[in-house]
């Protein structure tokens, strides 16, 4: 017996010895496996992340004057429908007051109200520099700005480059061109045409030099200019619209045949909207009726007072009170609070908001033939002109739905389909920033809208 288990136990000694190897051999084997895995997976990760990172340029397109009724009179436009299907979109893009051109392009461009940019309508007074005039050359100048950067003065500053066309404040007179491309600040009926500015938008987002910038900024100043004449619903009007719906066309094209790597962003707006209106408000007969002693600078359907020292705001403003169902008159201190003018002289003594459908024109803006005839002595301060009046006008409250503007978003950043029921100019230029990825201008009053899917 003591032999049997002898030679047993030798067998499971000779077993034991076997398995044991065995066991070492394939766990030694399966490390080398794991590792080779894992070492192959990390480059996979890193090239995806890399290539899903493509260059982003933002075009922000700035058409004046352009009412969402304006839209609506003019179908077909297939561009604007696409971009409401593919993109965001608004009927209630909200101008600050006053509802006109150069507070609003200043107010796009910087996301700032005017208390802190300092552009308070297309006229005014400055102690310092003057008048402040839309026909005069200098209004493009960034030197009237008080504060505030322009949404190119900021990406600069953050290192990427720029190009701005026809939009006021691309030039400074002390500090010369403010984005690394800029056409020459010349007299508004010297600039260069609609199609030469979308032709060089279209070079630039195709140009594939280590230069080519990142934001492109375009200004159009229809419809504006044929709405005036021919009122929302015209035909002209209607031809006008059609053609921003042939620039935007345009700029989606380009966009979507940019070179390998790189992606875009379309942001179109406008700075108000546009109503039909009424009789006119003659303020230079005001000023002579009531002996009143200063300035005033009138447009759309707001005027400034500045008066001199001596005259009472309280005797102008009870005065003019009783032309209560045109227009109402505010005292400086007391201005709504929809007019963010803040504190400082370009705000005027005294306010005058008309109420639609009338609209003001000052004694300075009355044709030679007009003081001839004695209207600013003579006339009605409230009348319909025989000749040469307009059929639709801006600058009311912002509160007026009419003055409200489009406003759309398509292209890389942007879920399709979604409806922004709300957003304030000073919204634009953050959120222009936020496409770029990049920090807004300093200061900045607006917040950037949610656009990603």
């Amino acid at each position: 017996m003591r032999s049997w288990l002898g030679a047993l136990l030798a067998a499971l000694v000779v077993t034991s010895a076997c398995a044991a190897p065995e066991r070492t051999v394939v766990a030694q084997a399966a490390r080398p496996e794991r590792t080779v895995v894992a070492q192959a997976a990390r480059p996979e990760r890193t090239v995806v992340a890399q290539a899903a990172r493509p260059e982003r340029t933002v075009v922000v397109v700035l058409f004046d004057g352009f009412a969402p009724a304006e839209l609506d009179a003019a179908r077909p436009t297939p561009n604007f429908d696409r971009m409401k299907r593919e993109g965001a979109w608004s009927r209630h893009l909200v101008p600050a007051f006053p509802t006109i051109s150069l507070i609003n392009h200043t107010t796009y461009e910087t996301g700032c109200w005017p208390a802190h940019h300092g552009i308070m309508s297309n006229y005014f007074y400055d102690p310092v520099r003057g008048a402040f005039d839309e026909h005069n050359p200098t209004v493009g100048d960034a030197d009237w700005h008080t504060g505030c950067e322009a949404m190119w003065e900021a990406a600069e500053r953050q290192g990427v480059k720029t190009a701005v066309l026809n939009w006021v404040g691309r030039w400074s007179t002390t500090r010369g061109q403010l984005s690394t491309f800029a056409n020459a600040n010349v007299p508004w009926a010297m600039r260069e045409s609609d199609d030469a500015i979308v032709s060089k938008a279209v070079k630039m987002l195709h140009d594939t030099s280590a230069n080519h910038p990142r934001l492109i900024a375009l200004y159009f100043d229809i419809p504006d200019h044929v709405a005036h004449e021919d009122g929302v619903a015209g035909p002209r009007t209607g031809e006008a619209v059609r053609r921003t719906d042939r620039i935007v066309g345009k700029l989606m094209a380009a966009i979507r045949s940019m070179p390998k790597g790189r992606e875009g962003t379309l942001v179109v707006g406008t700075d108000h909207g546009m109503m039909d209106i009424g009789p006119l408000i003659n303020v230079g007969r005001l000023m002579n009726l009531y002996g009143i002693k200063g300035r005033e600078a009138s447009d759309g359907a707001s005027t400034i007072f500045y008066l001199d020292k001596g005259e009472s705001a309280d005797r102008v403003q009870k005065a003019l009170s009783a032309y209560s169902q045109y227009f109402t008159v505010y005292k400086r201190g007391h201005y709504p609070s929809f007019v963010h003018w803040g504190d400082g002289p370009r705000a005027g003594d005294l306010l005058l908001i008309a109420k639609p459908p009338y609209w003001v024109v000052g004694g300075g803006q009355m044709p030679a033939w007009a003081h001839w005839l004695g209207v600013t002595h003579f006339w009605p301060v409230v009348f319909t002109p025989p000749v040469g009046g307009i059929k639709a006008t801006h600058g009311y409250d912002p509160a007026v739905v009419q003055m409200h503007g489009i406003f759309y978003a398509w292209g890389a950043g942007v879920a399709p389909g979604r409806e922004i029921k709300r957003l304030d100019m000073v919204d634009i230029h953050p959120t222009v920033m936020s496409l770029l990825g990049l920090q807004p201008g300093r200061p900045v009053d607006g917040k950037p809208l949610s656009l990603s899917p």
